[in-house]
């Protein structure tokens, strides 16, 4: 037997593909591209976090040849990751009609958000506070996923190595600070609505910001619970 030509079976299963589709679109109206497309890019913008600016989206172009029997029912949409903030995308498009059909189309997003910036240069072992980042709004990209948004997560955290200014703020760059060690001198802040003193005591524990540890008072030999407010410092209400 004479072996088939490879440019033929393609041409023959080329053939194939669009009869199936012809022959199911013989029962029904066509199921434009836009609307597919579409379906894809508003299965995305429901994805994105409302913190999130979309500034573009666009879906990829489906294959003109290829032809799609209208849905009764609304299109099932749902992407090939879990992931809601991304450059790229993969949406699968899903009729439950009989026949079914599906396809898979590719989503670019341009997304941006607000992110923490070094508004100058943070030195190794320099504790992160308002005065050396600021909040800006950063295009997201692959190698920034991993960006603060909000002040509180980074403020009393220190920097792992030197951060130069206008670097946008990573988890890789930030180490909890250690404001208290174990058998250190501390001074203890103790106040109420009228009064406000201070005095040594010791800490029992390492301890890092705004965590409560148990703090020794020097004179009184009373073991307290104290928060812990800066380097060497700790704060307790009477």
């Amino acid at each position: 037997m004479t072996p088939v030509n490879k440019s033929l079976q393609f041409t023959i299963g080329l053939a194939l593909v669009f009869l199936s589709h012809t022959n199911a679109l013989l029962a029904g109206e066509q199921h434009s591209h836009d609307q597919i497309r579409s379906a894809a890019i508003e299965f995305v913008r429901s994805q994105v976090p409302e913190d999130v600016t979309i500034k573009e989206i666009s879906a990829g172009e489906i294959d003109s040849r290829i032809q799609f029997k209208q849905c009764s029912r609304a299109l099932e949409t749902k992407s090939t990751s879990n992931k809601h903030i991304a450059k790229s995308w993969t949406i699968g498009i899903r009729c439950l009609d009989k026949p079914a059909w599906s396809i898979y189309i590719p989503v670019k997003a341009r997304l941006t958000r607000k992110m923490l910036v070094s508004k100058t240069t943070i030195t190794r072992g320099e504790m992160i506070t308002e005065n050396n980042v600021a909040i800006t709004e950063r295009e997201i990209s692959n190698q920034n996923l991993n960006h603060f948004s909000d002040m509180s997560n980074v403020t009393g955290r220190e920097a792992r190595r030197t951060i130069r200014p206008d670097r946008i703020i990573k988890s890789s760059m930030l180490q909890q600070a250690l404001m208290v060690r174990k058998k250190e001198t501390v001074l203890i802040y103790a106040k109420n609505q009228k009064l406000q003193i201070s005095m040594k005591g010791t800490a029992l524990k390492n301890g890092h910001y705004n965590q409560m540890i148990k703090v020794r008072n020097n004179s009184s030999k009373k073991i307290i619970d104290a928060v812990v407010i800066d380097r060497g410092v700790v704060a307790v209400n009477f």
